[in-house]
Protein backbone atom coordinates (compact mmCIF):
# COMPACT_ATOMS: atom_id res chain seq x y z
CA UNK A 1 0.00 0.00 0.00
CA UNK A 2 1.56 3.43 -1.21
CA UNK A 3 1.12 6.59 1.19
CA UNK A 4 -1.48 7.84 -1.01
CA UNK A 5 -3.47 4.60 0.16
CA UNK A 6 -2.77 5.59 3.54
CA UNK A 7 -3.90 9.04 3.45
CA UNK A 8 -6.95 7.75 1.82
CA UNK A 9 -7.75 5.49 4.66
CA UNK A 10 -6.39 8.63 7.25
CA UNK A 11 -9.21 10.89 5.92
CA UNK A 12 -11.86 8.31 6.00
CA UNK A 13 -11.21 8.22 9.65
CA UNK A 14 -11.04 11.39 10.42
CA UNK A 15 -14.12 11.64 8.40
CA UNK A 16 -15.90 8.30 9.37
CA UNK A 17 -17.09 7.42 6.45
CA UNK A 18 -17.36 4.08 3.98
CA UNK A 19 -14.28 3.06 2.25
CA UNK A 20 -13.09 -0.13 0.28
CA UNK A 21 -10.00 -1.36 2.30
CA UNK A 22 -7.19 -2.52 0.01
CA UNK A 23 -5.24 -5.85 0.84
CA UNK A 24 -2.40 -4.40 3.35
CA UNK A 25 1.37 -5.76 2.32
CA UNK A 26 1.88 -8.35 4.87
CA UNK A 27 4.59 -7.24 7.84
CA UNK A 28 4.69 -3.97 6.37
CA UNK A 29 4.11 -0.86 9.21
CA UNK A 30 2.84 2.26 8.45
CA UNK A 31 4.14 5.51 10.68
CA UNK A 32 1.99 8.08 11.43
CA UNK A 33 3.29 11.59 12.78
CA UNK A 34 1.00 13.48 14.76
CA UNK A 35 1.53 17.47 14.93
CA UNK A 36 -0.94 19.09 17.76
CA UNK A 37 -1.67 20.63 20.54
CA UNK A 38 -3.66 18.37 22.04
CA UNK A 39 -2.67 15.45 24.07
CA UNK A 40 -3.33 11.33 23.53
CA UNK A 41 -5.77 11.52 26.13
CA UNK A 42 -8.02 13.93 24.49
CA UNK A 43 -11.56 12.93 23.66
CA UNK A 44 -10.95 13.58 19.64
CA UNK A 45 -8.16 10.78 19.28
CA UNK A 46 -9.93 7.08 20.96
CA UNK A 47 -12.33 7.45 17.52
CA UNK A 48 -10.06 7.78 15.44
CA UNK A 49 -7.89 5.23 16.42
CA UNK A 50 -10.89 2.52 16.57
CA UNK A 51 -11.31 3.81 13.36
CA UNK A 52 -8.27 3.14 11.74
CA UNK A 53 -8.55 -0.27 13.79
CA UNK A 54 -11.53 -1.24 11.82
CA UNK A 55 -9.71 -0.26 8.87
CA UNK A 56 -6.79 -2.76 9.65
CA UNK A 57 -4.48 -0.55 11.37
CA UNK A 58 -3.64 -1.00 14.73
CA UNK A 59 -1.33 0.82 16.75
CA UNK A 60 2.09 -1.57 18.38
CA UNK A 61 0.93 -3.92 15.44
CA UNK A 62 1.10 -2.47 12.23
CA UNK A 63 0.63 1.30 12.86
CA UNK A 64 3.58 2.84 14.47
CA UNK A 65 2.31 6.70 15.79
CA UNK A 66 5.03 9.21 16.64
CA UNK A 67 4.16 10.62 20.28
CA UNK A 68 6.65 13.06 19.89
CA UNK A 69 3.85 15.69 18.13
CA UNK A 70 1.73 15.18 20.61
CA UNK A 71 0.60 18.40 23.40
CA UNK A 72 2.90 20.80 21.84
CA UNK A 73 3.20 24.59 22.04
CA UNK A 74 2.60 26.35 18.65
CA UNK A 75 5.90 27.49 18.56
CA UNK A 76 7.56 23.89 18.55
CA UNK A 77 5.58 22.71 15.73
CA UNK A 78 8.02 23.38 12.97
CA UNK A 79 10.58 21.50 14.52
CA UNK A 80 9.21 18.45 15.48
CA UNK A 81 7.39 18.96 11.76
CA UNK A 82 11.16 19.00 10.42
CA UNK A 83 11.84 15.77 12.65
CA UNK A 84 9.03 13.75 11.53
CA UNK A 85 9.80 14.96 7.87
CA UNK A 86 13.19 13.90 7.98
CA UNK A 87 11.72 10.64 9.65
CA UNK A 88 9.76 10.06 6.57
CA UNK A 89 6.47 8.66 8.17
CA UNK A 90 4.05 7.81 6.09
CA UNK A 91 1.47 10.50 7.03
CA UNK A 92 0.89 13.01 9.32
CA UNK A 93 -1.95 14.36 11.12
CA UNK A 94 -1.76 18.40 11.86
CA UNK A 95 -4.19 19.65 13.99
CA UNK A 96 -5.17 23.02 12.53
CA UNK A 97 -3.68 25.65 10.73
CA UNK A 98 -0.70 27.07 12.73
CA UNK A 99 0.19 23.00 12.76
CA UNK A 100 -0.58 22.33 8.86
CA UNK A 101 1.50 25.20 7.71
CA UNK A 102 4.13 24.34 9.85
CA UNK A 103 3.89 20.39 8.16
CA UNK A 104 3.67 21.64 4.82
CA UNK A 105 6.88 23.97 4.77
CA UNK A 106 8.62 20.75 6.26
CA UNK A 107 7.36 18.27 3.33
CA UNK A 108 5.97 18.53 -0.02
CA UNK A 109 5.43 14.69 -0.73
CA UNK A 110 4.89 12.87 2.58
CA UNK A 111 0.63 13.40 2.46
CA UNK A 112 -0.84 15.84 5.16
CA UNK A 113 -3.93 15.33 7.17
CA UNK A 114 -5.67 18.02 8.74
CA UNK A 115 -8.73 19.83 10.33
CA UNK A 116 -9.01 22.98 9.62
CA UNK A 117 -11.32 26.27 9.96
CA UNK A 118 -10.95 27.09 6.17
CA UNK A 119 -8.57 25.37 3.97
CA UNK A 120 -8.69 27.82 1.04
CA UNK A 121 -9.15 30.83 2.91
CA UNK A 122 -5.87 30.13 4.69
CA UNK A 123 -3.86 29.34 2.20
CA UNK A 124 -3.64 26.04 2.79
CA UNK A 125 -5.61 24.67 -0.46
CA UNK A 126 -6.10 25.86 -4.11
CA UNK A 127 -9.61 24.69 -3.52
CA UNK A 128 -12.14 21.90 -1.78
CA UNK A 129 -12.62 20.55 -5.44
CA UNK A 130 -8.72 20.79 -6.55
CA UNK A 131 -6.57 21.19 -3.07
CA UNK A 132 -3.34 20.20 -5.12
CA UNK A 133 -0.55 19.53 -2.97
CA UNK A 134 0.06 16.88 -0.31
CA UNK A 135 -2.55 18.11 1.72
CA UNK A 136 -6.27 16.91 2.30
CA UNK A 137 -8.49 17.11 5.60
CA UNK A 138 -11.78 18.34 6.31
CA UNK A 139 -12.63 22.13 6.18
CA UNK A 140 -15.61 23.32 8.80
CA UNK A 141 -15.70 26.75 7.40
CA UNK A 142 -15.33 28.34 11.33
CA UNK A 143 -14.88 31.89 9.64
CA UNK A 144 -18.33 31.69 8.00
CA UNK A 145 -19.90 30.96 11.43
CA UNK A 146 -17.85 33.90 13.01
CA UNK A 147 -20.27 36.74 11.68
CA UNK A 148 -23.18 34.31 12.44
CA UNK A 149 -22.08 34.15 16.22
CA UNK A 150 -21.48 37.89 16.64
CA UNK A 151 -24.72 38.95 14.91
CA UNK A 152 -26.53 36.65 17.44
CA UNK A 153 -23.66 37.83 20.11
CA UNK A 154 -25.47 41.26 19.46
CA UNK A 155 -28.71 40.75 19.25
CA UNK A 156 -28.57 39.47 22.44
CA UNK A 157 -26.63 42.63 23.76
CA UNK A 158 -28.48 45.28 21.63
CA UNK A 159 -27.34 48.10 23.95
CA UNK A 160 -23.49 47.13 23.18
CA UNK A 161 -21.62 49.72 20.93
CA UNK A 162 -18.23 48.36 21.42
CA UNK A 163 -17.17 44.52 21.60
CA UNK A 164 -14.37 42.76 22.01
CA UNK A 165 -12.86 39.72 19.65
CA UNK A 166 -10.30 37.29 21.14
CA UNK A 167 -8.62 35.77 18.13
CA UNK A 168 -5.94 33.25 17.81
CA UNK A 169 -2.49 35.13 16.46
CA UNK A 170 -1.56 32.50 14.50
CA UNK A 171 -4.66 31.11 12.54
CA UNK A 172 -6.93 34.78 12.70
CA UNK A 173 -7.68 36.00 8.79
CA UNK A 174 -7.21 39.83 8.52
CA UNK A 175 -10.50 39.35 5.96
CA UNK A 176 -12.14 37.71 8.22
CA UNK A 177 -11.32 39.85 11.13
CA UNK A 178 -12.17 42.92 8.43
CA UNK A 179 -15.62 41.52 7.40
CA UNK A 180 -16.35 40.83 11.20
CA UNK A 181 -15.91 44.93 11.73
CA UNK A 182 -18.04 45.90 8.58
CA UNK A 183 -20.67 43.77 10.14
CA UNK A 184 -20.55 45.62 13.37
CA UNK A 185 -19.98 48.87 12.11
CA UNK A 186 -22.96 48.53 9.76
CA UNK A 187 -25.26 48.06 13.64
CA UNK A 188 -23.47 50.61 14.59
CA UNK A 189 -21.18 48.72 17.01
CA UNK A 190 -17.24 49.04 17.24
CA UNK A 191 -15.28 46.21 17.53
CA UNK A 192 -11.88 45.87 18.95
CA UNK A 193 -9.82 42.60 18.18
CA UNK A 194 -7.29 41.80 20.23
CA UNK A 195 -4.60 38.84 19.11
CA UNK A 196 -3.27 36.45 21.59
CA UNK A 197 -0.28 34.22 20.56
CA UNK A 198 -0.22 32.36 23.78
CA UNK A 199 -3.00 30.45 26.20
CA UNK A 200 -1.36 31.89 29.29
CA UNK A 201 -2.18 35.50 27.61
CA UNK A 202 -5.94 35.01 27.64
CA UNK A 203 -7.09 35.96 30.51
CA UNK A 204 -5.50 39.15 30.56
CA UNK A 205 -6.53 40.20 27.58
CA UNK A 206 -9.89 39.44 28.37
CA UNK A 207 -9.59 41.59 31.22
CA UNK A 208 -7.82 44.49 29.02
CA UNK A 209 -11.27 43.90 26.94
CA UNK A 210 -13.07 44.76 29.87
CA UNK A 211 -11.08 47.87 31.38
CA UNK A 212 -12.00 49.22 27.77
CA UNK A 213 -15.67 48.71 28.32
CA UNK A 214 -16.07 46.09 25.31
CA UNK A 215 -19.77 46.01 26.06
CA UNK A 216 -22.63 47.00 28.24
CA UNK A 217 -23.01 46.74 30.67
CA UNK A 218 -21.03 43.34 31.49
CA UNK A 219 -18.92 43.44 28.31
CA UNK A 220 -19.21 40.06 26.09
CA UNK A 221 -16.33 38.53 24.52
CA UNK A 222 -16.39 36.85 21.28
CA UNK A 223 -14.04 34.20 20.14
CA UNK A 224 -13.91 33.03 16.42
CA UNK A 225 -10.63 31.09 17.40
CA UNK A 226 -10.00 28.42 19.94
CA UNK A 227 -6.46 27.67 21.79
Amino acid sequence: MKRREFITLLGGAAAMGPLTVRAQQPGRRYRLGILHNQGPQSPMFPPFYDELRRLGFVEGQNLIVEARGYALRTEQFPAIASELAHAEVDAILAGGTAAARAAQAATRTIPILTLNDDMVGQGLVASLARPGGNITGISILATELDGKRQEILMEMVPAARRMAVLADAHTVSSSNMRSLQEAASARGVELVIRTVERPERIVPEIEEARRQRAGLPDPPCASPRHF
